[in-house]
């Protein structure tokens, strides 16, 4: 079973305070900030974040000198 990154995704900004998500107006540009500083700017191929999820997650969760929380990540197999 392959795990919903999009269910990880959120639960990874939620729980991280001041985290959010931010696409730039038409375009396809998505800018991670966390308050008013912007760690994280990824050009994607489409605005659909549920498709990317994975990818975001990924690149966020790489990020060096900055100081988050993590959420584990239990995939469940049949």
């Amino acid at each position: 079973m392959a795990a919903d990154y999009s269910k990880i995704l959120d639960k990874l900004i939620r729980l991280n305070r001041g985290m959010n998500l931010k696409l730039r107006e038409n375009t396809n540009i998505l800018d991670v900030n966390i308050y008013n500083q912007t760690l994280l700017t990824l050009e994607l191929e489409s605005t659909d974040l549920d498709k990317h999820s994975e990818y975001i997650y990924n690149k966020i969760i790489a990020l060096e000198n900055v100081t988050m929380y993590i959420p584990s990540v239990y995939i469940k197999e049949d």
